[in-house]
This record gives C-alpha cells, sequence and structure tokens, in this order.
C-alpha cells in the first residue's frame, strides 16, 4: 500500500497553510459584534459567552458577566418617574450612541397596547435604528397621559413630527373618542341621526 505523501523540492513532508494558521480568539469587541449581529437577549449572549470560554476562542480579558449589565451606560440618561419611563437627555443619549440627532431626521412614534403606551423614534428612510424615549407602563390611551409623555420628553424643544394610529392623532387634534354626537370637527353633523342622513342636505 503506497502512502499519499505530499513532499516539497527539499524532500520534507508538506503541510497545509490551514493546519499551520493558529485560531484567531474573539475580543470583547468583537464578541459584541457577534452578539448584536445574532440579535441575542442578555441570557441567550451570557450563554453564548460561556460556552466559547469553554473551548478557549476568547481572549483572557473578555468577561462572560459583561451581558448582564450591558444596558447601564445607557440607565443614566432615563427616568423612572411612577408609571413613566422617559429619557431624560436626548442629546446625551445620541452621543452614546455614537449618533447625531437632528430634530428633521427624526419623527416620534406613539401607540398604545391595552397595557402601555409606548414613544419611539424613528428615522427618515430607516437607516438607522429606532430608538425607545418613553414607556409608560399601565396608561391608557388619554389626552392627559399623552401631555404628560410629551412634557417628560420635552417635545416643545425638539418639535418631531408625530406619527400614530388614528387614535393617538385624533385624540391630538383635540376629537373625542367613542360613538360622539358630532365627531367631526369643522361640521355638526349630527351622526346618530341615521334617519336623516339622505334627507337633509344643508
Amino acid at each position: 500500500m503506497v502512502e499519499d505523501v505530499h513532499a516539497d523540492s527539499t524532500g520534507a513532508n508538506y503541510v497545509p497553510e490551514d493546519e499551520l494558521l493558529e485560531p484567531q480568539t474573539f475580543t470583547q469587541g468583537e464578541l459584541n459584534d457577534l452578539v448584536r449581529d445574532l440579535d441575542l437577549s442578555k441570557d441567550k449572549a451570557e450563554l453564548l459567552a460561556s460556552r466559547l470560554k469553554q473551548k478557549n476562542p476568547l481572549d483572557k480579558d473578555v468577561l462572560v458577566s459583561h451581558y448582564r449589565k450591558r444596558d447601564f451606560d445607557l440607565a443614566q440618561y432615563y427616568t423612572t418617574d411612577g408609571p413613566l419611563c422617559y429619557c431624560n437627555d436626548i442629546e446625551g443619549l445620541y452621543a452614546n450612541l455614537l449618533q447625531e440627532h437632528s430634530s428633521s431626521d427624526w419623527r416620534l412614534f406613539i401607540d398604545a397596547s391595552k397595557r402601555s403606551l409606548k414613544a419611539v423614534l424613528l428615522h427618515y428612510g430607516n437607516l438607522k435604528p429606532d430608538v425607545p424615549i418613553a414607556h409608560p407602563v399601565y396608561l391608557k390611551e388619554t389626552l392627559v397621559n399623552l401631555q404628560e409623555v410629551l412634557e417628560a420628553i420635552q417635545y416643545r424643544t425638539h418639535t418631531w413630527n408625530i406619527c400614530g394610529d388614528l387614535k393617538i392623532i385624533g385624540l391630538l387634534m383635540g376629537l373625542q373618542q367613542g360613538f360622539t354626537k358630532y365627531c367631526c370637527f369643522l361640521c355638526l353633523w349630527d351622526s346618530r341621526a341615521t334617519g336623516e342622513r339622505y334627507k337633509k342636505y344643508d
């Protein structure tokens, strides 16, 4: 049986270049980029770092517990006041995110679920990630609650364009909620007078 031995001109055994390369280890920054690209939660990011630490492809200075407090540097820009958590320093938050903030490049999106409201800054063209700036828990969609959120995030200073569903826009425009008698703020058409709907013209 003939052995398959590769030899160079000097007669020494040939070793593929891949076997000569030493394994490259991840730095903390590279591991953070990987976690971000995979969109992992805190628990899953810590699990990934722990498994990689066992197999030794990480630098010695990489911390597995880094992901438990990865939001600590951003927490200083948020304030909790009762059920409302909001951003108290928009410019500082954007500086920490290494982004430039111009009010004309962002729009304020307000929406609500059954449990809470939320206010998020959306970039025109969606070229940059969304930035959550307010999250009041257990507050319903009312004009008073919306005014409280807008005052907390200093809307009058930034004057973003507001976008949302028809209920939010209606509240901000001063329209009444529910099945109102005069639903239009421009006219006094009685929406409940169904008997006169096709009889009254002026």
